[in-house]
């Protein structure tokens, strides 16, 4: 799921923001499925040659737009559409699935807007995103562990870098 929330509370994602991302991207929100198509041919989304699942609500609703996807394969093109949807919206990545539960890109929430900022990790580039997201727990707290500067029992002392 795509939102961006202040605590416990769902606020809206940056629209003007999206709807920009939504226009390089060469896409448009024919109607209120939340199903992205191309402008050019209005095809169906598709990701490193697979049709998606990957959804956002109409830009005009009234209530606060949000996203989701509901069977990522997270191949490259798809995580680097997701990493830019939730930059242009201001949008986290929350990850009903497990640890991390709240995936910040690009600083898009401060620790202090997050609803547990303990069980929250900041990414900066769609490689993170990817690894936060679908690598083993222990590929995920090396991750974890670089972006906060854990300095654990593997780390000699030192600061992770």
């Amino acid at each position: 799921m795509f939102m961006r929330v202040h605590d416990d509370d769902l606020v809206d994602a940056d629209r003007v923001g999206l709807a920009d991302f939504l226009v390089r991207e060469g896409l448009v929100l024919p109607d209120e499925s939340g199903e992205l198509s191309r402008r050019s041919d209005g095809g169906a989304l598709a990701f490193d040659g697979h049709l998606t699942d990957l959804q956002l609500d109409g830009l005009s609703q009234e209530e606060p737009v949000t996203g989701r996807i509901d069977h990522a394969a997270l191949g490259p093109e798809e995580v680097e559409f997701i990493f830019g949807l939730c930059v242009a919206g201001k949008m986290m990545v929350i990850n009903p699935q497990g640890s991390p539960m709240y995936i910040v890109p690009a600083e898009t929430h401060a620790p202090e807007e997050v609803p547990d900022p303990d069980g929250t990790v900041w990414v900066g580039t769609p490689a993170e995103l990817a690894q936060a997201l679908g690598v083993s727990f222990g590929d995920f707290s090396s991750l974890r562990d670089r972006v906060v500067g854990y300095s654990g029992p593997d780390a000699g002392g030192e600061p992770a870098r």
